[in-house]
């Protein structure tokens, strides 16, 4: 286990003792609130796609509550007790009424105007400091008190930063606090949490949470070349441990046994009476049909929590070499990716590859490819080039290209 990163204790910004080899000033990166911010303002400005999804929810919840009663009135026939249906009934009226007042927030603009006046002079302020710590890194050669600014400045942007975060952003965890909070180690497996990339990662499971790295060292001349568009950081390797964590059915996500109901209901209607004959695309399909779209990363879970499958475990030299193949590829892509591209290659196309790589087919039927044709080869056309790049570097593993189509 690496050791633990130490909070920084001396000045961001520094002369003399604190140059690097380079004889640069060193100063520590901030990642800016503004991407979220516009993020919000977008969102509100979206205001039809937020009712009609919330519209959706509703008339699933207005079916299910009609389903209720009917239950309590068949089962009032038999049993005059229905102390249980009751208590699903009334968690069921006031998740409607919850989602009649979002409605209603939403329609009259409230949340819009809510975030606006508690968010406007942190933003004002983290602007306002922005500016002058831009200012400030334009200068050749910056004075001690140019110094002891920039180190004032880079010291109230992460409490803003802070702040803001802590008070929009709901699984955001304070990095002022989390030791206080006992955040510092991972609860299942007892190994200190590492910084990295914004999070705060577990070596040994992956656990992921979400934070702000604010010790990541960058040159005075660094700095002064920054650019200032707003960013947050996109962690690649978070996303790989999350998917196979939901491979092996541990993600953290609670899933409720009336989601498992309305699967097995579902089944039912197609005359399926042999539950292990349940499949992920059958599954998917009724998710699919019920709007429970958000539970589509948890399908493995849902078919091992109702047929009683164990869950898949890979060996911790398998998931090793996943996770290892995966940094290996990182530069090649950045080098064989389309121009314009942005985003990655697609977790279970990855997978599925790996998978097919290392001789474990069986593995990789779960993870399935993208239905378009067009994207399917665009993305076997940079995965190909990949793997012939890697496969002349590294003999340890059998880089083979399996094509797609």
């Amino acid at each position: 286990m690496r050791k633990k990163k130490d909070r920084h204790e001396d000045p961001i910004y520094a002369k003399g003792s604190a140059r690097n080899k380079t004889g640069n000033y060193r100063s520590k990166s901030q990642h800016s609130i503004m991407h979220r911010h516009y993020q919000k303002l977008d969102e509100f400005k979206n205001k039809t796609q937020r009712l009609s999804t919330l519209q959706t929810k509703l008339k699933n919840t207005e079916k299910e509550l009609e389903r209720l009663h009917k239950n309590k009135s068949l089962q009032q026939i038999n049993n005059p007790s229905v102390d249980g249906i009751d208590e699903e009934i009334r968690n069921k009226q006031q998740e409607l009424e919850s989602i009649r007042q979002e409605q209603s927030v939403i329609e009259s603009g409230n949340d819009e105007i809510d975030y606006l006046l508690k968010s406007t002079i942190l933003i004002a302020k983290f602007v306002e400091y922005d500016e002058r710590e831009k200012q400030l890194l334009q200068l050749e050669n910056a004075t001690n008190e140019q110094i002891d600014e920039l180190n004032s400045i880079a010291f109230e942007k992460a409490n803003l930063t802070d702040d803001y975060l802590t008070q929009f952003e709901d699984n955001y965890v304070s990095t002022r606090h989390m030791f206080d909070m006992n955040l510092s180690f991972c609860v299942d497996c007892q190994e200190n949490f590492q910084m990295d990339g914004g999070f705060l990662v577990c070596p040994s499971c992956g656990n992921c949470i979400n934070t702000v790295d604010q010790t990541t060292d960058l040159s005075f001349k660094d700095m002064q070349n920054y650019d200032y568009r707003p960013q947050f950081t996109y962690d690649k390797r978070c996303h790989l441990e999350d998917w196979l964590r939901r491979f092996g059915a541990k993600e953290h996500k609670t899933i409720p046994q009336e989601i498992l109901d309305k699967v097995i209901l579902e089944a039912q209607k197609e005359r399926i009476r042999d539950l292990n004959l349940l499949s992920e695309d059958k599954v998917k399909r009724y998710l699919k049909k019920l709007g429970l779209n958000e539970y589509y990363d948890n399908i493995i879970s849902i078919i091992n929590r109702i047929n009683g499958r164990p869950p898949f475990k890979l060996t911790k030299e398998i998931e090793d070499k996943i996770k290892s193949m995966f940094q290996q590829i990182q530069d090649p892509f950045e080098k064989y990716k389309p121009p314009g591209r942005k985003n990655f290659l697609s977790y279970s196309y990855t997978l599925h590859k790996f998978f097919q790589i290392l001789g474990l087919h069986e593995f990789s039927k779960y993870f399935p490819l993208l239905k378009s044709a067009d994207k399917l080869r665009q993305q076997d056309e940079i995965f190909k080039k990949i793997v012939a790049e890697i496969a002349e570097k590294d003999k340890s593993i059998n880089w083979v290209f399996y094509p797609s189509i």
